[in-house]
């Protein structure tokens, strides 16, 4: 290394992923020249730190970071670095123990939880994307890699349903039904059991579709809120949903999330 250079070992009882994170963004704060990182990760054992700590003796400019949530492990690194004249950054400690104190509770000291939470977030963008993707009949190719599917005619909350559910991390494809537009095939070639219809009376729609219209500002004469027309394709979505045998909802007058937790309740 040059004389302005440092490097930086992040160690880690995980994946070292928010001690990268952190000194990343703290160290453009400074002028130190160029910083080199070595990542030290599933660190949990004393004999592994030693090992640690013998690599740092050899260079002339060193900073331990570290993210460690074992109370002993922290205090072995922090006393051998003392030892040897060593600066360390602990990441997790300032934080945890102010936490306790506001709240009263003793940490968990259990590894990986914040791996957890974000696998969790990178879960439910991953069915969100999905559930885009597969809206309205869309992405037909992916119908059997949804976890759920909804089928039902225009404005019984399919696609706000399908949000919903990728938050509860499923992966949820629509299709809408109507008498002039064929059934896909691929509809048939997926598991009826993953298939749920949704239903609602016809006095109820007719209302949500005129509600609809008239925040578009579009013709209301349209055929889309005329009873017949209605009744005419909720008899089709009947038939459908009587030949694939599948579940169905009635949505009528239920919000949202109590439609969602009633599909959830059917899996």
């Amino acid at each position: 290394m040059h004389n302005g250079d440092f490097i930086v070992f992040l160690i880690s009882d995980f994946t070292g992923k928010t001690a990268e994170t952190v000194i990343n963004s703290v160290s453009i704060q400074f002028d130190m020249g160029h910083i080199e990182t070595k990542k030290f990760n599933n660190v949990s054992t004393i004999s592994r730190l030693t090992e640690i700590i013998n690599q740092a003796k050899e260079e002339k400019k060193v900073i331990l970071a570290y993210t460690l949530v074992l109370p002993e492990l922290c205090d072995y690194l922090e006393n051998q670095a003392n030892k040897y004249d060593i600066p360390t950054m602990d990441i997790l400690g300032p934080f945890m123990n102010q936490f306790s104190q506001i709240l009263n509770q003793q940490p968990q000291l259990e590894v990986g939880l914040s791996y957890n939470l974000d696998h969790g977030v990178m879960e439910k963008m991953k069915c969100i994307d999905f559930n885009s993707r597969c809206d309205d009949g869309k992405d037909l190719n992916k119908l059997k890699k949804a976890d759920i599917i909804l089928i039902g005619v225009s404005r019984t909350s399919k696609t706000p349903v399908s949000m919903y559910l990728a938050n509860q991390n499923y992966k949820v494809a629509t299709i809408s039904l109507a008498p002039e537009v064929s059934l896909p095939q691929e509809l048939h070639e997926v598991n009826s059991n993953k298939i749920v219809g949704l239903t609602i009376k016809a006095g109820s729609l007719q209302k949500i579709r005129q509600h609809r219209l008239d925040l578009m500002e579009f013709d209301s004469k349209s055929g889309y809120t005329k009873i017949k027309r209605i009744k005419e394709e909720l008899n089709y979505a009947q038939e459908i949903m009587d030949d694939i045998g599948c579940k169905r909802i009635d949505v009528t007058n239920v919000a949202v999330e109590d439609i969602a937790n009633q599909i959830i309740a059917k899996f």
